[in-house]
């Protein structure tokens, strides 16, 4: 399963960044019993932190990355590529290091998918626009305007937002 050092995320076994992990999922206003599903969310490692503050957490990824193990715990697992996936209603849809890839891959879908089953919240954690040598292309990353945009167009505002080193925390909320 995931590393537990709160600072060192497992990114498919490497990860060059540091973000303090606990001050994202603090920034995302988790409640006991609220529905979550985690985007992409690969190992599971921020899956655990929000279902450790008593969510009911759902991860769905196109690969099925400790899935196992991740049941066990208690977080439902779907092997889904998202760009065909519409399915339920969750309070807040968390996508931490996806949201670019998923818009240059299936844009209108994926904002239609969003406004689908995103309950109440939308939360993106992704890449600043910055070249800082890791991290996806520059040219596949998107502005956080870009996003507030793309939010906007399918009923969502921006609520908060935070920067991070190398990164930035946005919540939406539904209007």
């Amino acid at each position: 399963m995931a590393d537990d050092n709160q600072h060192v995320r497992r990114f498919h076994g490497r990860r060059p960044f540091d973000i303090d992990d606990e001050a994202v999922v603090d920034f995302l206003d988790i409640r006991k019993g609220m529905s979550v599903l985690d985007v992409g969310g690969a190992d599971g490692y921020y899956s655990v932190k929000i279902a450790a503050r008593g969510a009911d957490v759902t991860l769905i990824d196109a690969h099925d990355y400790n899935f196992n193990e991740l049941n066990k715990a208690g977080i439902k697992t779907i092997v889904k590529d998202f760009c065909h996936f519409n399915d339920g209603s969750y309070d807040l849809v968390f996508m931490a290091h996806v949201y670019h890839d998923l818009f240059h891959l299936c844009r209108g879908r994926t904002l239609e998918n969003l406004s689908n089953i995103a309950g109440r919240f939308i939360a993106n954690l992704d890449f600043t626009k910055e070249d800082f040598g890791f991290g996806p292309p520059v040219s596949m990353r998107l502005e956080k305007g870009e996003v507030v945009e793309h939010m906007k167009s399918i009923g969502f505002r921006l609520k908060k937002d935070i920067d991070i080193p190398y990164h930035y925390v946005q919540l939406f909320m539904r209007e």
